[in-house]
């Protein structure tokens, strides 16, 4: 019984389910990973990390030993005692799309057996998983929640690129239909997890805490955005509001966010869609969070303006300058480029710029992005016979190379650093023309 109840599934091996099948796996559960990506299920196989720049993970998955198997088969779900699903569910012009997870529910159900417990981690509407998972999962097996199964949400946590949080430290949140539900769901997560595991009243609860966090995180990023915007009107500079907002975060522990060219990944841009979905169906007033999402959305088309004025105030037009565009990810020192605002600043200096090349520690054309930029395999190559460089992500290694001597020598006349990174000073007093966001 005991080896039984430490048996897992985990359908999804993104950037979710892979690493809690490998935690898990740690944790001396026999896991079993599903997904239709075969590429993916055979480098999982070789214990390889699918995930650059991550050598915790690298070190992780290739300790596992034979307690991982990645399959693309649904029928090993019969033998475990936990299901956990992690599909992707991302939003199609700011609609949230569920099919992968209803897609998945049906895939479970047809191979649900009494006892077991079904998890979904996938990021959803409040009343997702008992409204549209429960009866798929009940219809289609013939089986009674709290009676021949168990049903509970937690919302993945995850941060790529965070050398001191990872899956296996971070606290948790779970929410059952039943309390045996979450008690159940609870036990699970307390044994593969170091951390807090919290239990919430509800599936809908636990489901609200997920969209909530990121919704708050994308109005905060929203607010220091709004504020550079208008420092740029008013002839100020953010950084230097910022370090005065400073002297009181560090007397009163408040949490500031820094402006940019937008928040990028499958959180923060996307859930508080989920969020702004459910509301209106109950009828709430969402105004608010829609301008936030609107105005974060939009700071890439903004930054790219402001490359154009600062052109102009030089006499010259941005049609004919010949752009480096640095950092294509949506975070420092990852590849993930999932939602990166870099990407719609590509679309907007490939429509708007005589030419554009695009440089990232991380990124190569070869990993499938989906960018107009011709991405060059070092900096000096992207920096050679450009005009102009466009900062869209604060890689540490573009903070050590990028110096402002560097630029000079390049010829580089404009820099519009949309992730305040630079010295502003130190490169306009080489002669460069120098724009952040809000200074």
């Amino acid at each position: 019984m005991e080896d039984y109840e430490k048996t897992l599934a985990v359908i999804g091996l993104g950037y979710v389910g892979l690493p809690l099948a490998v935690e898990a796996a740690l944790k001396g559960y026999a896991v079993t990973g599903i997904d239709i990506n075969e590429t993916l299920l055979s480098i999982i196989n070789q214990r390889k990390s699918p995930y650059a720049n991550d050598k915790r993970f690298e070190d992780a998955i290739a300790k596992v030993g034979d307690n991982l198997s990645a399959t693309c088969d649904f029928t090993a779900i019969q033998k475990v005692s936990t299901v956990v699903i992690c599909v992707p569910t991302p939003t199609e012009h700011n609609v949230p799309d569920l099919s992968l997870v209803e897609s998945a529910a049906k895939s479970v159900a047809a191979q649900l057996q009494p006892g077991q417990l079904v998890v979904l981690e996938s990021t959803v509407n409040p009343g997702v998983t008992r409204d549209v998972l429960l009866p798929i999962l009940e219809d289609a097996s013939g089986l009674r929640i709290g009676k021949d199964f168990f049903l509970a949400h937690c919302p993945e946590r995850i941060d790529p690129g965070n050398d001191t949080f990872y899956v296996g430290n971070l606290n948790r949140v779970v929410g059952g239909i039943t309390e045996a539900c979450t008690e159940r769901a609870v036990t699970f997560y307390s044994n593969i997890i170091d951390a807090k595991i919290i239990s919430l009243g509800s599936t809908e609860e636990a489901e609200f805490v997920k969209s909530w966090e990121n919704t708050h995180r994308n109005v905060m990023i929203a607010l220091a955005n709004s504020a550079a915007i208008i420092c740029d009107g008013l002839g100020m500079d953010i950084n230097r509001v910022l370090d005065g907002l400073q002297s009181k975060v560090d007397q009163f522990g408040l949490k500031l966010a820094t402006p940019g060219i937008g928040p990028g990944g499958h959180c923060i841009p996307e859930d508080i869609h989920y969020v702004i979905r459910r509301a209106r169906e109950s009828g709430i007033d969402t105004r608010f969070l829609d301008d936030a999402a609107e105005l974060n959305d939009k700071m890439p088309q903004y930054a790219v303006r402001q490359l154009s004025f600062l052109a102009k105030d030089k006499g010259e037009d941005l049609r004919n300058l010949r752009v480096a565009l640095l950092g294509l990810t949506y975070k420092p020192d990852i590849s993930d480029t999932r939602r990166s605002p870099a990407i719609e600043v590509a679309y907007q200096l490939e429509r708007y710029a005589k030419s554009l090349i695009a440089y990232d520690p991380y990124v190569s054309y070869t990993a499938g992005l989906a960018s107009p930029a011709v991405v060059a395999e070092s900096l000096a190559e992207a920096l050679d016979k450009a005009d102009a460089v466009f900062i869209a992500t604060a890689h540490h290694v573009l903070r050590e190379q990028l110096t402002p001597e560097l630029l000079h020598d390049n010829g580089i006349r404009y820099v519009l650093d949309g992730r305040n990174m630079l010295d502003k000073d130190a490169v306009t007093k080489l002669g460069i023309a120098y724009r952040g966001i809000g200074r």
